[in-house]
């Protein structure tokens, strides 16, 4: 089965395993910097809890059982689908395209995992075979998939690392600290300083449940602000590298975020006017000769043509932030765009794929006086930008008429989960039951 556009296409092959694990509590201490899963995290009611149930927080008492019946939302087959057929492709591809020898060695991973490392152990299988040890570094996600206070996810956590550490399959420096990701938009916490410690990643996974806009209760910054921030710490990369943005959209979680998404895409218009107008208009089904008011009113619907719109407000924001830097030469490509429903029944979130490749300094005369003025944005990036949004895949219609991807996203779910200690059966009555997006799998699937 191929993804859309022929640039993602793949077969989920992960499996690891881990019997039951006790170990002693971590401590909540500051001083404890090299913790790998500590409590920091939060659960957002209107989200998580009405929509799955609600989330206790975590116990004291670290263990791990055999068969363990907390499901979340990324448990769902179709965030298979964006693990395989997105993720795991694309870091093949940039491995393979982009990597040589001793590039290939170690991938370079920032991440917001979770405690069962799902996202980890794909990429570690899907890079296994190039000899690639994973060297991951981010955050707690701070969304403790676990209900009814059942498991300790410290202690899944262990379990998990445990099992790719004992496969060779992560780097020693591979590390989750307690903060949360929006700590590094602020200079001087304990996130931004670690941060900065570290070099430019190959790879960075922003896999957020929230919108753009969302800041945690007694934190300053925002998603998006720590997206920004990430964005300023890669500008020293010389290699192609890969950012994923999976995000809720809403109409009505918009937030600060929509003004600058909405500025790119205007400035545009303005800059190119029927160049641009005309494929845009095409991508959400409007008219060029009403383009100002048609744009206003896709924010305001939850359809996919939001999504198409949003998406490209988002890729032209990475285009502004780019061509702003004016002696960083730096391509910025949409790879793919994905769209599935998590809270209603439309879709509402997106897990966008951006490949960006720097082109080296853009050296300056000493006639130029000290600069140039910003250029202009680059027309060509942004219809291509457009034309991969036009082919924004619906993965909950793929998943109901593909029998094949649904088979492929169930048997990829059912291997992650057992290999984390999830109860399949359970499991499976949890899918069928579920409010939004059931699913009956018979016996076989």
């Amino acid at each position: 089965m191929n993804a859309p556009d022929g640039d993602t296409g793949g077969k989920p092959v992960v499996e690891a395993g881990g019997d039951e694990t006790k170990v002693a509590p971590l401590t909540a201490s500051a001083e404890n910097d090299d913790a790998p899963y500590v409590e920091d995290g939060y659960v957002e009611e209107d989200f998580v809890d009405t929509v799955f149930g609600g989330i206790d927080k975590r116990q004291t008492v670290v263990s791990t059982p055999a068969n363990r019946t907390s499901f979340a939302p990324w448990h769902h087959p179709v965030k298979q689908i964006v693990r395989d057929y997105q993720w795991a492709d694309l870091v093949k591809k940039l491995l393979s395209e982009h990597r040589q020898g001793q590039g290939r060695e170690r991938l370079r991973y920032f991440t917001l995992p979770g405690a069962d490392l799902l996202d980890v152990r794909v990429l570690a299988e899907a890079v296994a075979e190039m000899g690639t040890r994973i060297e991951y570094f981010g955050f707690d996600s701070g969304y403790e998939d676990q209900a009814k206070g059942e498991v300790d996810l410290t202690g899944a956590y262990l379990l998990a690392e445990s099992a790719l550490r004992q496969a060779g399959s992560i780097s020693d420096r591979a590390e989750i600290l307690r903060d949360r990701l929006e700590d590094i938009a602020q200079p001087g916490t304990h996130a931004a300083e670690r941060l900065r410690q570290r070099g430019v990643f190959d790879v960075i996974n922003i896999d957020a449940c929230d919108h753009l806009g969302y800041k945690p209760e007694g934190r300053a910054g925002s998603v998006f602000e720590a997206i920004e921030k990430l964005l300023e710490h890669q500008l020293w990369a010389q290699e192609p590298w890969l950012l994923f943005i999976t995000t809720r959209a809403n109409v009505a979680l918009l937030g600060n975020p929509a003004t600058k998404l909405q500025y790119a895409i205007m400035r545009n218009i303005d800059v190119h006017q029927e160049e641009f107008s005309v494929p845009l208009a095409e991508c959400i089904g409007a008219e060029v000769a009403t383009i100002a008011a048609d744009l206003a009113g896709c924010w305001t619907v939850q359809n996919l043509r939001f999504l198409k719109l949003f998406s490209v407000g988002l890729s032209k924001y990475l285009l502004h932030f780019y061509h702003a830097q004016q002696n960083i030469r730096t391509k910025v490509e949409l790879a793919s765009a994905f769209a599935y429903k998590v809270s209603g029944d439309e879709p509402d979130m997106l897990s966008l794929a951006f490949r960006i490749t720097p082109k080296g300094l853009n050296v300056l005369a000493p006639s130029a006086g000290g600069g140039t003025p910003l250029p202009t944005v680059e027309l060509s990036h942004a219809l291509g930008m457009v034309s991969r949004v036009k082919k924004l895949w619906d993965l909950d219609q793929a998943i109901a008429s593909d029998q094949g991807i649904r088979a492929e996203a169930v048997a990829g779910t059912e291997k992650l989960l057992s290999a984390a200690n999830y109860d399949i059966p359970k499991w499976r009555e949890w899918l069928r039951t579920l409010p939004v997006r059931p699913m009956i799998l018979d016996d076989a699937a």
